[in-house]
């Protein structure tokens, strides 16, 4: 597979979205409740979050992964705040490389802008991933999801 790790463009957000919701309906939704799988990824995917996506608040650093032109991943980091944001694979990609590609880049966007470690908020469904990719687990815990509704995570962080 010839997947392109590249940053994103504001075309790219729609995609990037599809990925994040597919990675949560489909990957995931075995992991957490039903209503927290709506929560974490509303449908449908509208102009208006395609909108947010591209006013990015929080000033996240952000790659896609692009094969053949068409995105199969998103990843993201707020150095600022030392986080590995977002890391979200299409289910048709799976366990092809995609997420370690994604991880990597992150990995060297951070490292280049000076930071010594990541920490992050993983998913239930993405813990084995981070710890196949040297992440240390530091304990289980409660992420807060935009709604305001919390989810099951694993606290973990990575020195660089």
């Amino acid at each position: 597979m010839s997947v392109v790790v590249r940053p994103v463009r504001p075309e790219d957000a729609r995609g990037a979205l599809e990925v994040h919701h597919a990675a949560v309906r489909i990957t995931a939704a075995s992991d957490y409740p039903a209503e927290v799988v709506e929560n974490w990824a509303q449908m449908p995917i509208t102009e208006k979050a395609v909108a947010g996506f591209n006013a990015n608040p929080e000033g996240e650093l952000r790659f896609v992964a692009d094969l053949h032109g068409k995105i199969v991943g998103f990843a993201a980091i707020v150095a600022r705040k030392d986080e590995l944001r977002a890391c979200y694979v299409a289910p048709s990609v799976a366990r092809q490389g995609v997420g370690r590609a994604l991880v990597k880049q992150i990995e060297q966007a951070a490292r280049e802008r000076g930071l010594k470690e990541l920490h992050l908020h993983s998913s239930v469904t993405a813990h084995a991933f981070y710890t196949a990719m040297g992440y240390e687990t530091l304990g289980s815990g409660e992420h807060v999801l935009g709604s305001g509704l919390g989810m099951r995570c694993v606290f973990m962080r990575k020195t660089l």
